[in-house]
């Protein structure tokens, strides 16, 4: 990791999976504020509402790919010649639900990413998002809003042992 002084020699960062609410207002900001954005999508742009209405120039700073998070070479692609990454895990618009099987695919997706992003020279920085599970198990949460969920609720460790939500802690 390079020292807090450190200085990017290239604007251009990767938003993935740029196709969600999350990711797609990320994408907006970075645009707006003058950086080159990699945008990776897990769904086809025509479904990325959030990604219409970019004035000329930030079209012109943006790059869009088609994204799979379990196949590597398609996250070495849209990571090359990027010095940072956001990284937030989108479900599939076709994946209702989010149960273990969705779990053992958010960990493989995520170390596919931070092994693609060891493997990218270029990769200096990532900001990695967590999943709604690592706030979602506490029993105090009941008088909290979803939207004000942050990193001030974590689940505890101790409930999730007790109910064995094993995946979640």
């Amino acid at each position: 990791m390079a020292p807090s002084s450190f200085v990017p020699i290239s604007n251009t960062v990767c938003v993935m999976d740029a196709s969600g609410c999350l990711g797609a207002s990320l994408v907006k900001r970075l645009l707006q504020r003058g950086y080159i954005v990699h945008a990776a999508l897990q769904h086809p742009l025509c479904e990325v509402e959030e990604l219409k209405g970019l004035c000329k120039d930030e079209k012109e700073r943006l790059k869009v790919f088609q994204c799979d998070v379990l196949c590597y070479q398609s996250i070495v692609d849209a990571l090359k010649g990027c010095f940072g990454l956001f990284y937030n895990f989108e479900l599939p618009h076709d994946q209702p639900i989010y149960d273990e099987d969705m779990v053992e695919t958010e960990i493989r997706a995520a170390h596919n990413v931070l092994e693609a992003c060891a493997q990218v020279d270029t990769i200096d920085k990532v900001v990695f998002t967590s999943s709604i599970t690592a706030v979602i198990w506490n029993e105090d949460r009941t008088s909290i809003s979803s939207s004000h969920l942050n990193e001030k609720y974590w689940s505890d460790i101790s409930l999730c042992r007790k109910f064995k939500v094993i995946y979640f802690y």
